[in-house]
């Protein structure tokens, strides 16, 4: 079985600052894609992501995957367009996690993911799981899908309104604890939030800046609209 390589070295100065990984799952608007894209950043097709990169008429730097689920005829496009990274099928880790760690070794210190919602919600739950690595090597990273932002906080913090009509949180792995929110229509103090918790779905802005406070746990950030 193929195992991920440990990153032992880190590019020092990234080549580019930011990545766009763009996975198999529900495909992303070209409206979304432009709206996160910009000059340096550097694109990852994950397997049959690379189907919105062919759509859209754009090359991405690299494509990674298996390709078990990626079309012929896209694979072969791309083959002679850009690198191309072939994983064994049976595998320690997914595709997405193979991206996430070709963005890493380039240094980069954002990365959006694209393309890690949709119909099969354990490569969502598992892709959830790739917010925490991102944290864990210091570089911030998001999930988008058009109606969704998803993030971790290991820290209090402000938000900002832009993404989005509502705005919900959970725990993330355990407890979070002192958990208060306030800038937003249902202020809350000091509170144990645990995972799967309906009291703090469907919050709303009431200014453009939200703060969050809490004392122990990572938070699970959902910037949504309908």
């Amino acid at each position: 079985m193929e195992k991920l390589k440990a990153i032992s070295v880190r590019s020092e100065k990234p080549v580019m600052s930011k990545a766009i990984i763009v996975s198999g799952g529900k495909k992303p608007s070209r409206s979304l894609f432009e709206r996160l894209y910009k000059e340096d950043t550097y694109l990852i097709a994950v397997d049959k992501g690379a189907e919105f990169f062919r759509d859209e008429k754009i090359v991405p730097n690299l494509l990674v995957g298996d390709f078990d689920s990626i079309s012929k005829e896209t694979l072969s496009f791309f083959k002679d367009k850009t690198v191309v990274k072939t994983y064994d099928e049976e595998k320690d880790f997914t595709d997405t996690e193979a991206a996430l760690h070709e963005a890493v070794l380039l240094g980069v210190e954002e990365i959006d993911f694209l393309g890690c919602t949709g119909s099969r919600l354990d490569h969502f739950v598992g892709n959830l799981a790739l917010l925490d690595q991102c944290l864990e090597k210091g570089v911030k990273a998001y999930m988008y899908d058009d109606h969704n932002k998803i993030f971790l906080l290991r820290s209090p913090g402000v938000i900002e309104r832009g993404f989005g009509r509502y705005i919900s949180f959970q725990g993330f792995r355990g407890s979070v604890k002192g958990f208060g929110v306030k800038g937003v229509k249902y202020p809350l103090w000091n509170y144990e939030l645990k995972f799967g918790d309906p009291r703090t779905i469907s919050n709303e802005f009431i200014q453009d800046k939200l703060s969050v406070t809490f004392t122990e746990g990572t938070l699970l950030v959902f910037m949504t609209e309908d």
